[in-house]
């Protein structure tokens, strides 16, 4: 039976014509179809303008996901092949074809036999545009036809491949995004004109190139999302599309059926889908990110052949599009536009719906724990943070759901396993917000707890003293029937205190957490709080401010000990061995420094700095750059001034990233001022520049390499300082006695007036002086 007139149309008759009339009057036919211009593929049209002149090509296959324009690709190579005096050409558009008739009524015959005999030896191209309806059913016959009439070339555009062996097949990739792409152009070319002056300035801009990105490049998407433009602009357009709207309200009355939405165009190209195939989609659809077959495999349920059998089905027919993973692994995933059309399919059944979700979520959960050990095996930073930023959309879907289910044990596993990624790294800083509201419904009082002492972390770093403190104050209460909880709670807030300048209250808290740690045996907690109780004692002078971070050193091991993950796979330890040894390292270095041995400091800094290369966070380098800095910046570095100020530099640039507040404020500031004293402000912007984007890696790096200090003294031995002061307390002493206040003798050393205050009193202790006239005779009469 032959199909109806509207299934097909012959472009130039079976009766070949000759010269360049014919190829012209081809040409002007197939403009007639008004596909309009086509961008972004130049690469495409050269490879398919070559295999279409090549004799031993005989079938052509463009294929690709629907709406991405395959027929358009075949299209424009084809006018430019016609012009440039091609064969005839015959073209048939199968859409709605039910079967394989139309297929040979194309070339006026009603059988696969019937259209051989009459194409017989003539050269001919035949086009079988949206061959998707009938490929299997055709597939065989065309192979024949091939070999029977040897001077027939065939181009198909259908999303599924014949699957024959003369088959060559090429997949139409989704449009270039990103700014000035071609993506962006096909947009701006789709947008009504008395709405265009919409599309003027940056915000506007960046909403059409947040727009062509989310809907990957494809360009019927593109092109109803900007047919979508009105009044509102590109910012409504693409809040719709982020709540999973759907975005296309008008169309072009002469656009066909199928092309009236994203939806449409799916709904023609699932025809024939099985049962399997429509529950892989469903399942597939509640996720954001791409997929390795391992995570198909696992939020299928499926087994190993039934997850690469439902894999292959939808990638061939290409509703499912395959990619190469960071670890160079096969990955998969589903354009946003279907995801939204199959996540709405499956909203539909509210079990089906709330089951994927719950894998989801299950999924996402084994993400946070897999990654937390990853963290604490100390693995690569920068691999571990391209992970979680691929799977945050996921992440955030995730924890949404738990939340909506009550589970708020279920979000601070997944947050608090993510601390330092999330967090520490700024890649979703409103987890903060979600810990604290979970923790307040969690009964779990040890999660919570954890939970709200990592808000505490990070607002202190950020210098948001009171909100650590609410934090704290509320991890108290969580925490409150669990002594050993309570303890780690009670030694972050002796670090706040200490922070504040309270030492009374710090040296106190710091002093009891660590006796119900120590019983407790645990190694991690303690190691941080003998760490803050070693600064604090530093700030008081104490010529034994280093023991408590030597003991920390001594007990720390190199992977957690003493510890069991929960039922959920979880670590109630949040922190790495190599991390908390590069924080000791680097405190040690801090202490030394205070008493004068700037050559230790110095060995210290650059261990911990070694340390932290691939598995730091921002706050962490930018506070071992600094105190490699304070160093090594002392007298007669003049010839390595620029070396340490790009050190700086980093640190700088590192907080101001992450809007980190130094604790070295006042010192670095005294060191900043004597190493650009003198400094070509030109050289001094182009340091500060090229910090900018600078890596803690990178940043570390530099650091690493910074040159050693200099000692002060001359060759000649000094004299021991007297009254067993330390170093640094002599210096104070001996500065007080010039007439130095202490603002001034704070400059001049590079430390903190507050410092300076807590050296004078221990000095005032030693020397037994009642004010500073007499630690000015004391001084006077040892000299």
């Amino acid at each position: 039976m032959i199909a109806p007139e509207r299934e097909f149309e012959v472009v130039i008759p079976a009766v070949p014509g000759s010269g360049g009339a014919a190829a012209e009057a081809q040409a002007d036919r197939l403009m007639g179809h008004g596909f309009g211009r086509l961008r972004g593929r130049e690469g495409e049209l050269a490879l398919l303008a070559r295999l279409l002149a090549q004799p031993h090509e005989r079938l052509i296959t463009l294929t690709g996901p629907a709406g991405v324009g395959k027929s358009h690709v075949a299209h424009a190579a084809l006018i430019a092949r016609t012009r440039a005096g091609g064969p005839p050409l015959l073209w048939t558009d199968l859409a709605e074809s039910a079967g394989g008739a139309a297929v040979w009524s194309s070339v006026g015959a009603d059988t696969a036999r019937a259209a051989a005999a009459r194409i017989g030896t003539r050269q001919t191209l035949l086009v079988l545009d949206n061959c998707d309806p009938v490929a299997a059913h055709v597939a065989l016959d065309i192979s024949a036809l091939l070999r029977a009439c040897p001077r027939l070339k065939i181009l198909v555009t259908s999303r599924v491949s014949l699957d024959i062996r003369a088959e060559r097949v090429l997949v139409t990739e989704p449009l270039p995004t990103g700014v000035g792409s071609p993506a962006e152009e096909l947009f701006t070319d789709h947008v009504s004109p008395r709405h265009r002056a919409g599309l003027d300035g940056a915000q506007a801009q960046s909403a059409v190139t947040d727009l062509c990105r989310e809907l990957d490049g494809i360009p019927l998407a593109i092109e109803l999302a900007a047919e979508a433009v009105g009044a509102e602009g590109p910012q409504a357009v693409l809040e719709r599309l982020s709540r999973g709207e759907p975005i296309g309200r008008r169309r072009l009355r002469d656009a066909s059926a199928r092309h009236d939405g994203i939806s449409s165009a799916l709904g023609w190209a699932a025809q024939g889908l099985s049962a399997a195939d429509r529950e892989l989609l469903g399942t597939l659809a509640v996720f954001e990110a791409p997929l390795g077959l391992a995570e198909v495999r696992r939020v299928a349920g499926a087994g190993q052949a039934d997850a690469v059998a439902g894999i292959e089905s939808l990638v061939h027919q290409s509703l499912l599009l395959s990619g190469r993973g960071p670890d160079g692994e096969p990955e998969f995933r589903l354009p946003r536009m279907a995801r939204a059309h199959y996540h709405r399919d499956l909203a539909g059944d509210a079990d089906a719906l709330a089951g994927a979700l719950d894998q989801h979520a299950a999924h996402c959960t084994a993400f946070a724990a897999g990654l937390a050990d990853g963290l604490r095996a100390g693995r690569d930073m920068g691999q571990l943070l391209a992970a979680v930023e691929a799977r945050l959309p996921d992440l955030r879907k995730a924890t949404g759901h738990l939340r909506s289910r009550g589970d708020h044990a279920g979000v601070l596993r997944v947050l608090t396993a993510l601390e330092g990624p999330l967090l520490g790294h700024g890649l979703d800083l409103g987890a903060a917000d979600v810990m604290e509201a979970s923790a307040a419904a969690c009964p779990d009082g040890a999660l919570a707890a954890e939970a709200l002492m990592a808000v505490a972390r990070w607002a202190l770093g950020r210098d948001e003293r009171q909100r650590a403190e609410a934090a704290l104050d509320r991890a108290a209460v969580a925490a409150a029937e669990l002594p050993g909880v309570r303890a780690r709670v009670a030694a972050h807030t002796g670090e706040l205190l200490r922070r504040r300048g309270e030492m009374a209250g710090a040296a106190a808290l710091l002093e009891s957490a660590l006796r119900e740690l120590d019983a407790r045996r645990d190694v991690y907690g303690a190691a941080l709080a003998r760490r803050s109780q070693s600064l604090l004692r530093a700030g008081h002078g104490d010529s034994g401010a280093e023991r408590p971070v030597l003991q920390a050193l001594a007990e720390l091991p190199c992977t957690p000990v003493g510890l069991e993950p929960d039922a959920h796979g979880f670590w109630r330890d949040p922190w790495s061995p190599v991390v908390v040894r590069a924080a000791l390292l680097n405190a040690l270095a801090r202490v030394r420094r205070l008493l004068g041995r700037t050559p230790e400091a110095y060995v210290n800094v650059r261990e911990s700095i070694r340390l932290l290369m691939g598995t730091s966070g921002p706050a962490e380098a930018a506070e071992a750059l600094e105190t490699m800095v304070i160093v090594a910046a002392g007298p007669g570095t003049e010839e390595h001034k620029e070396a340490l100020a790009q050190v700086l530099a980093h640190a700088e640039a590192l907080r101001g990233r992450h809007a980190l507040v130094s604790e070295e404020g006042v010192t670095l500031r005294a060191v900043a001022d004597r190493l650009h004293q003198g400094f070509d402000p030109a050289a001094l912007r182009r340091l500060r520049l090229e910090a900018r984007q600078v890596s803690p890696h990178n940043a570390l790096l530099a650091g690493l390499f910074a040159p050693a200090p200099r000692e002060a003294r001359s060759s000649r031995a000094e004299p021991a300082a007297p009254h067993g002061l330390t170093p640094r307390q002599h210096e104070v002493a001996l500065l007080v006695a010039e007439g130095m206040t202490n603002r001034q003798i704070g400059r001049q050393l590079g430390i903190s007036e507050w410092t300076v205050t807590n050296h004078l009193r221990v000095v005032m202790q030693k020397l037994e002086c009642g004010s500073r006239v007499h630690v000015v005779r004391a001084i006077q009469q040892a000299g």
